[in-house]
């Protein structure tokens, strides 16, 4: 079972005094699961908070075909979570299974407004701590959508790495190819008029064919590693567009969920509103009922 020990590790309790410590082990009953038992589903009402005291619970998000599932994270010995069900009947935003063999203690709702009740002090401590998740996790969002993955690929170039590209720049354009063209026709037309003295590289071109090699064995991996360098900076943008669409999905849903929410609301106004102008409309119906009944009461006198 849970130690006072092992409550001071959690950082939400990490600060209480040794007391609330105490009190707090005996709200903790023990849970195992087997290697891929799911702990809770996406959508399930949440009532209780976990802690993981052996082994490892992979929090992860259903989606559509072809992917089936995000993995989120994967929680390990010591780490907590659904502590947001401590505080509000709300359905889970994800779903947690159990990766290995998995030791963990829960806590119930009503066990720990209970406990708060008596202790104001472990509520504030644990508001604490969301409230830095929550920047944590702003943060992470904010970072993911404005990562350019040129400037990250730029910043770790090494002089090497930014001279071949300008080689593999200039290779790949007309500029390169007129030049080359223009170099050789110079070659040639200088080696078979024999303008100033005697070729020094007569037919058929020995030595053009030697630089022509050489050029071609020396441009060939000083590309090859410039393109490997744009297969990286593709495979990181093509990351971050997963990473924030994921994210874009996720905070779609809460507005989802906050427009259904307030349409609710609305309806239920509405509902409310229509029902006291029906009971109006009754009251009045009534009064005239029991006025009509009240004249002809007085033409039967």
């Amino acid at each position: 079972m849970i130690s006072k020990e092992f409550l001071t590790k959690i950082p939400i309790f990490k600060f209480l005094p040794e007391e609330d410590h105490l009190s707090l082990v005996s709200l903790w009953k023990l849970k195992t699961l087997k290697a891929g038992e799911v702990l809770f589903r996406k959508g399930e009402s949440g009532s209780a908070m976990y802690v993981i005291e052996e082994g490892d619970i992979e929090i992860f998000l259903p989606v559509g075909p072809p992917v089936n599932e995000v993995q989120l994270s994967v929680l390990r010995e010591g780490d907590f979570f659904g502590e947001l069900s401590l505080f509000a009947d709300m359905p889970r935003t994800a779903a947690a299974r159990a990766v290995s063999d998995t030791r963990l203690v829960e806590m119930q709702r009503g066990d720990f407004i209970t406990f708060v009740m008596e202790r104001p002090s472990v509520g504030i401590s644990m508001l604490a701590e969301m409230a830095k998740r929550l920047q944590l996790t702003n943060d992470l969002i904010t970072s993911l959508a404005s990562k350019n993955p040129n400037e990250e690929i730029e910043e770790t170039l090494s002089f090497a790495d930014r001279v071949s590209d300008k080689i593999a720049e200039f290779g790949g354009s007309w500029p390169f190819i007129f030049s080359f063209g223009g170099f050789m026709a110079v070659w040639i037309i200088v080696n078979t008029l024999q303008l100033i003295s005697g070729p020094f590289d007569e037919y058929p071109f020995i030595l053009l064919n030697l630089m022509l090699s050489t050029i071609a064995a020396l441009q060939a991996p000083v590309i090859m590693m410039s393109q490997n360098r744009a297969q990286k900076k593709d495979r990181l943008k093509a990351d971050l567009d997963y990473q924030v669409n994921v994210k874009s999905e996720l905070m779609l849903q809460q507005l989802h969920k906050k427009m259904d929410q307030l349409r609710e609301e609305e309806l239920h106004a509405l509902r409310n509103g229509l029902q006291s102008q029906i009971e109006l409309y009754e009251t009045r119906l009534q009064a005239l009922e029991g006025k009509k009944k009240g004249k002809q009461k007085l033409k039967k006198k």
